[in-house]
């Protein structure tokens, strides 16, 4: 059975008390000013991108180092683009064949940046990869056309939101269930649903995508939720 293989994105936002889970076979990209949280963790990119317009003063010797020392391993972006730094990380993922996407550093900092990653997310999945932006205790990814199954023992709140102008939706074994309902994007009726320990729950889009949003309830080392 083939493994997934996973690609852990680290961009210059907040990154707080999030604890980053890096497996042996994860590649890692350092995305612009994300380079410094992966230096204060002692952890080693195995690329570095972005335009670098993000890069503190104080981090222009760490840089500077690992282009000495990886020059093959740098991907520098011009800073009029149309992509994101992020969006390029995640393109660069799927051309390595990552097919499971963690995004850190990628949420809490600049609201349009955190939306564009959102929309980042969206074209993971529709490149048949799935994408989680982690911060803290709360996890975000984006669900289209599928069913997503959640393991008995998970507490803490649900949201969905619609990403297109509807969305048709099941939840079972969550507080408030749905069956075949339409949620849209102009009524966030999907906001603060909640996990019951005891039971195995469901998340079924029949029709278009949608944005997920779990909090743990406040820990900050996660694990996805399936």
């Amino acid at each position: 059975m083939e493994t997934e293989k996973r690609c852990i994105l680290v961009g210059a936002g907040p990154l707080g008390e999030t604890a980053i889970d890096r497996l042996p076979d994860d590649i890692v990209i350092a995305v612009d000013g994300g380079l410094k949280y992966l230096a204060d963790l002692g952890m080693l990119p195995d690329y570095l991108l972005g335009d670098f317009d993000s890069l503190e003063e104080s981090q222009y010797p760490l840089y500077e180092e690992y282009r000495r020392e990886r020059p093959d391993r740098v991907i520098r972006l011009p800073v009029e683009k149309d992509d994101t730094d992020m969006h390029a990380a995640v393109k660069k993922g799927l051309e390595l064949g990552c097919t499971k996407f963690l995004l850190y550093g990628a949420a809490g900092g600049r609201i349009d940046h955190t939306i564009a990653n959102i929309q980042t997310m969206l074209y993971a999945r529709r490149h048949g990869a799935e994408a989680y932006m982690i911060e803290g205790g709360t996890m975000l990814f984006v669900l289209e056309k599928e069913t997503r199954r959640f393991r008995r023992g998970l507490g803490g709140l649900f949201s969905l939101f619609s990403l297109e102008g509807r969305c048709r939706v099941s939840i079972e074994g969550m507080r408030y269930p749905l069956q075949d309902a339409v949620i849209t994007n102009d009524f966030p009726i999907g906001t603060s649903n909640e996990f019951i320990p005891e039971k195995e729950a469901s998340v079924t889009l029949k029709e278009g995508s949608a944005l997920a949003v779990y909090i743990s309830g406040g820990e900050a080392k996660h694990r996805i939720p399936d």
